[in-house]
């Protein structure tokens, strides 16, 4: 049976870090003493943390609690592209920016995959559309996050649900490289005919 409730009855919501980055990022030198800062710029057209990021924070102990966990989920809750995404532990000692809120399931009944999907659908997306044109720089804050209504159906239901999603995915991934060798095919194809006539 589905259920609804505010965002804040199921998870706990913390604010990205504000911290100075470094241009000093030879991690091979220092392991230990290196953190990762994630960006929006950190994620792909599809919300995926990249692979090719380099450390580029200096470690503190004060920064240690912010270390992303597996499973949590950053928001991204300032600019023009609100968005989503798991964290997987891609990397060690990472933080996320400031421009993230960061929330950690405090319930057993939620799946966080499903958490990242109803965030991103265009339906939740939609009670904040009203930022894009009223704000310069639209942002969504922790209570507003939090206030947020979400609906739980059963944990079979959000597998389902999930697993649609990720068919989905797979899918647009899939048409895209068909473009992109189609592309190539007839670029190849109408040059070769240049060249030879």
């Amino acid at each position: 049976m589905k259920t609804s409730c505010k965002l804040t009855e199921i998870v706990n919501i913390r604010s990205g870090m504000v911290v100075s980055k470094t241009a000093n990022n030879d991690e091979t030198l220092l392991s230990d003493a290196y953190v990762r800062m994630i960006g929006t710029s950190d994620f792909d057209d599809d919300g995926f943390l990249r692979h090719d990021l380099e450390p580029n924070v200096l470690f503190k102990t004060s920064i240690e609690k912010n270390f992303l966990q597996y499973g949590e989920v950053v928001f991204n809750a300032k600019g023009r592209r609100f968005f989503a995404s798991l964290f997987k532990n891609e990397y060690d000692h990472t933080i996320a920016s400031a421009t993230f809120l960061v929330l950690t399931l405090n319930s057993e009944a939620v799946l966080p995959e499903f958490l990242v999907w109803y965030l991103n659908h265009t339906e939740t997306l939609k009670v904040f559309d009203s930022k894009m044109v009223t704000q310069v720089m639209p942002s969504i804050t922790k209570q507003e996050l939090g206030d947020l209504e979400i609906i739980i159906p059963t944990f079979e239901t959000q597998k389902q649900i999930v697993a649609l999603d990720l068919l989905k995915k797979q899918h647009i991934k899939l048409q895209k490289e068909l473009i992109t060798l189609e592309e190539n095919y007839i670029n190849a194809i109408t040059y070769k005919k240049l060249k030879n006539e």
